[in-house]
């Protein structure tokens, strides 16, 4: 599963660690949309953050501290954000994104939605992303 994305990450020059350890990215995943949500400057810091943590530092995303700290290392209060996954408020916002991902055939991560459906499930390498988008802008 990892050796596509070490490949791709290696011929990008981006630093890339196998997890040692799959976690369950719930919380992660609240966290991100509470930030997504309330403190939109800083998702783009957080969501590289998450990226980083997991695939580059092997940190555990599980971790609410670790959390916490790329929340405020992103610009957002991480007291607040806390408060918001522990009170339960993005629980529904996660399950409906899951929902509709369950909907339009999503089984993984990365899964390339593109013109409004499912092309690409996983992790492909670059050519088979090259010859779909090209197909994509013949057509318009």
């Amino acid at each position: 599963m990892y050796a596509r994305i070490e490949s791709e990450c290696a011929a990008a020059g981006l630093p890339f660690r196998r997890p040692e350890r799959i976690p369950n990215t719930r919380r992660a995943l609240e966290t991100a949309e509470c930030v997504r949500r309330d403190h939109p400057d800083a998702f783009p810091a957080l969501d590289g953050a998450l990226f980083a943590a997991h695939f580059v530092e092997g940190r555990f995303l599980g971790d609410p501290d670790v959390l916490d700290e790329l929340v405020t290392n992103a610009g957002a209060d991480a007291t607040a954000v806390r408060g918001a996954v522990e009170a339960g408020t993005l629980r529904a916002a996660v399950d409906e994104s899951m929902r509709l991902a369950d909907e339009i055939g999503v089984t993984g991560t990365p899964a390339w939605l593109l013109d409004g459906r499912l092309l690409l499930p996983g992790a492909q390498p670059r050519p088979t992303i090259e010859r779909i988008v090209t197909r994509m802008q013949s057509r318009t």
